[in-house]
């Protein structure tokens, strides 16, 4: 007599490989750059229900094996494993975020705040007005908005001194006894070599009180995008050097931009270090 195959068994594979494939295609084309963090989020929670439904459905399959004695046991623990594959980044990726402070935007000079000077030009989407659209708003009703919503680089916006000086005490600028054209050099020497894209300058070295440097960094698996704004202050014979750094999508940065501060600084002081001193006035 021939066993009866288990419906829901036949199914489970299915949807398990769908929310496996679709985690995979959105972080490998936010990597890229080809989709925006709002697609990143509902792209992935649409693999969570997948798998979620995937485990569901493996789990009637288990009942109906024990109750009735239906085939399909093998395919439905085929789909649990891919399926628990599937859920644990973004379980890792919440937990990180549950464990962090709500704060996506850090400076280093919380009282005169390094302020963004010029609006990206190659980010269209950048500063300008943003319409949710339905999948942010599902997102919204879901209570993932906070990892989609756009955050502003207007002067109107400052970080929170209080939060960061609680979470990020070691997060400071630098004062270097060099000219402010030398420690622009090895300001723009570092950003190059930690992989920044730089997209604007403003002031003049040796002309200008303040001169800042504008960029874009990363995080190497996923690619959220943060825009770093590094500005040199001349004082005299010294140079203080402040740096901000903002998460272009979501509240949380998961403690990215203070990271990001603190190694740009570190190779900073390297650099400085190594430099050839400023030649003396006659």
């Amino acid at each position: 007599m021939r066993r009866r195959s288990s419906r829901s068994a036949k199914y489970a594979p299915a949807c398990a490989f769908a929310g496996l494939g679709l985690l995979i295609a959105a972080v490998t084309a936010h990597r890229f750059s080809l989709i925006q963090q709002p697609d990143l989020v509902f792209i992935v929670a649409l693999a969570v229900f997948f798998a979620l439904l995937a485990l569901l459905l493996s789990a009637k399959s288990f009942y109906n094996l024990w109750r009735s004695g239906d085939a399909g046991g093998r395919r439905a623990m085929r789909a649990c494993f891919i399926a628990l594959v599937t859920l644990i980044p973004p379980a890792l990726v919440l937990g990180q975020i549950s464990g962090t402070p709500r704060i996506h935007d850090v400076s280093t000079d919380l009282e005169n705040s390094v302020q963004f000077n010029t609006v990206m030009s190659n980010e269209q989407d950048l500063l300008q007005d943003y319409k949710p659209d339905f999948r942010v708003q599902l997102l919204q009703k879901l209570g993932l908005g906070d990892l989609t919503v756009q955050n502003s680089l207007g002067t109107d916006a400052v970080p929170d001194m209080l939060q960061q000086i609680s979470a990020y005490p070691e997060v400071s600028g630098r004062q270097y006894d060099s000219a402010q054209d030398h420690v622009l050099k090895a300001v723009l020497k570092v950003l190059k070599e930690q992989g920044f894209a730089v997209t604007a300058t403003s002031g003049t070295a040796g002309e200008d009180m303040d001169v800042s440097v504008e960029a874009t960094a990363k995080t190497f698996i996923l690619g959220l995008h943060s825009d770093v704004v590094v500005r040199l202050r001349d004082e005299a014979e010294q140079t203080t050097v402040d740096m901000r750094s903002v998460s272009r999508y979501g509240r949380y940065d998961m403690g990215f931009n203070a990271g990001l501060i603190g190694t740009f600084f570190n190779a900073l002081d390297l650099e400085m270090r190594n430099a050839v001193p400023d030649a003396p006035e006659e």
